[in-house]
C-alpha cells in the first residue's frame, strides 16, 4: 500500500477501495481481483482514486470488462469523487528496493524557480542533524545544484575496491550529483538511452551504505527523468514543492497526475516563498501569490506539510554552501519542523538529536 503522511482520510479511502475490490471476482468461485494480483495498486489523491490493473495477471479483454464493472462501484464509495481505472505501465513492475536504504523519497516541483533544490538540501541537513542516516541524490540532471548548495567541489572518486562510486559527505549528508561526474563548465545533453541507462547507475552504482532515507532532487516539470526514476527504484513517495501562485499550482497538479499513474503517492505539499517580510517594518507581502497551496491541499486532500516564507538568509546560505538547517533555531527551525513531520510520517525510528548548532 502507498504510504501517506499524517492524513488518515487518504489512507482510509485506499483501504475502503481495496476492501470493496476484494469482494469482486471475475468468475464464480474464483479468487477476488485483489488477492489474484489483478489490481496492482490503488493511489488516492483526495477524492480522485486511481486503480491500476496488472496486465501480467489480466488479459486485455478482461481489463476493459473489469474497468466497466468496478468504476461505478468505486465511485459509489464515501469520499470518492472520481475513479480512474487503467493498466499500470509495464515498466514499473521490475523496480527494486535499494539494499540498506529504508526509504527513497523524491522531491519534485511542477515548475522551476520555486526553491525545490534549496529546500531538499536543507531538509537533508535537518534530518542528518536529528541523527538520521541521510543520503541525497541530485537527479536534477538539467541543472545539478547540490554541490554548490552543500559547498562541495571536485570530482567524485571510486571506492577503494574500484567497483562503485564513493558519495561525498557534507553536514552529515551523503551526496551524489551528476555535477560531480563531469568536468566543470561542461554541459551534458540528457535524453533517450542516456537517461534510461545513466540514472539507474546513480542509484545502484553509488556506495550509499545504510540509510534511513535517500532524498532524490528531481527536475521540475514532467519528463523522461521522472519516469526513469520511478522505473529504477521503489519510491516511498514524493514531496511536492510549490510557490503560492496559480501558475505553479497548475503545474503541480500535472505532476501529481503523472506520479499517480506510476503508482507513486504524494506524501504532502510544501509551499515555498509564501510571502516576503520587510526588513524595516516586518510587513509580509505576497510577492509570489497567496493561498494556492492551501487551496490545492483542500482540493486534493493532501497534507500541507509546511508553508515557508522567502528568507534572505536561506538564499545567502545557498550561495555560500552553508545550509541554514545547520541551525536548530531561527531560520533553520522551519526545516527541522518539516523534517520531524516527514520522519514521523515515514515512521523512522526516533534517535538522539545531534545538538551541535552552528550560528552564522
Amino acid at each position: 500500500m502507498p504510504m501517506n503522511l499524517s492524513h488518515q482520510s487518504i489512507q482510509s479511502i485506499e483501504e475502503l477501495v481495496l476492501d470493496a475490490l476484494s469482494r469482486v471476482c471475475l468468475s464464480d468461485g474464483g479468487p477476488d481481483v485483489v488477492s489474484a494480483g489483478q489490481v496492482y495498486d490503488v493511489v488516492a489523491t483526495g477524492g480522485a482514486v486511481r486503480i491500476l490493473l496488472d496486465p501480467e495477471h489480466l488479459a486485455e479483454d478482461q481489463q476493459e470488462a473489469l474497468a466497466e464493472a468496478i468504476t461505478p462501484l468505486v465511485e459509489s464509495l464515501p469520499g470518492v469523487e472520481r475513479a480512474v481505472v487503467k493498466p499500470r505501465p509495464r515498466s514499473i513492475a521490475q523496480r527494486d528496493s535499494l539494499p540498506g536504504i529504508r526509504h527513497v523519497v523524491g522531491v519534485h516541483s511542477g515548475k522551476g524557480g520555486v526553491g525545490k533544490s534549496t529546500l531538499t538540501v536543507n531538509l537533508a541537513v535537518a534530518l542528518a542533524q536529528q541523527g538520521y542516516a541521510v543520503g541525497l541524490l541530485d537527479a536534477d540532471v538539467y541543472g545539478p545544484s547540490a554541490p554548490t548548495l552543500l559547498g562541495v567541489s571536485g570530482r567524485a572518486e571510486a571506492t577503494a575496491a574500484g567497483d562503485r562510486i564513493e558519495p561525498r559527505e557534507a553536514f552529515g549528508v551523503r551526496m551524489m550529483s551528476i555535477g560531480l561526474l563531469l568536468p566543470e563548465e561542461q554541459a551534458l545533453i540528457w535524453r533517450g538511452s542516456l537517461i534510461d541507462q545513466g540514472l539507474p547507475q546513480l542509484f545502484h552504482d553509488v556506495a550509499w551504505g545504510e540509510l534511513d532515507i535517500l532524498l532524490v532532487d528531481l527536475p521540475p516539470g514532467t519528463s523522461d527523468v521522472h519516469i526513469a526514476v520511478a522505473q529504477s527504484v521503489a519510491l516511498s513517495g514524493v514531496i511536492t514543492v510549490t510557490s503560492p501562485g496559480q501558475v505553479a499550482i497548475d503545474d503541480v497538479r500535472r505532476g501529481l497526475e503523472m506520479f499517480a499513474d506510476l503508482a507513486v503517492p504524494c506524501l504532502g505539499l510544501v509551499e515555498n516563498m509564501a510571502g516576503v517580510a520587510c526588513r524595516q517594518c516586518g510587513h509580509v507581502g505576497a510577492l509570489f501569490g497567496a493561498g494556492g497551496a492551501r487551496e490545492l491541499a483542500d482540493l486534493t486532500g493532501l497534507p500541507l506539510l509546511a508553508s515557508l516564507p522567502f528568507m534572505p538568509r536561506v538564499a545567502v546560505g545557498s550561495d555560500d554552501g552553508s545550509p541554514v538547517a545547520r541551525e536548530h533555531t531561527g531560520v533553520g527551525a522551519p526545516f527541522h519542523e518539516l523534517a520531524g513531520r516527514i520522519a514521523a510520517g515515514l515512521k523512522l525510528e526516533q534517535v538522539q538529536e545531534q545538538q551541535t548548532e552552528v550560528v552564522l
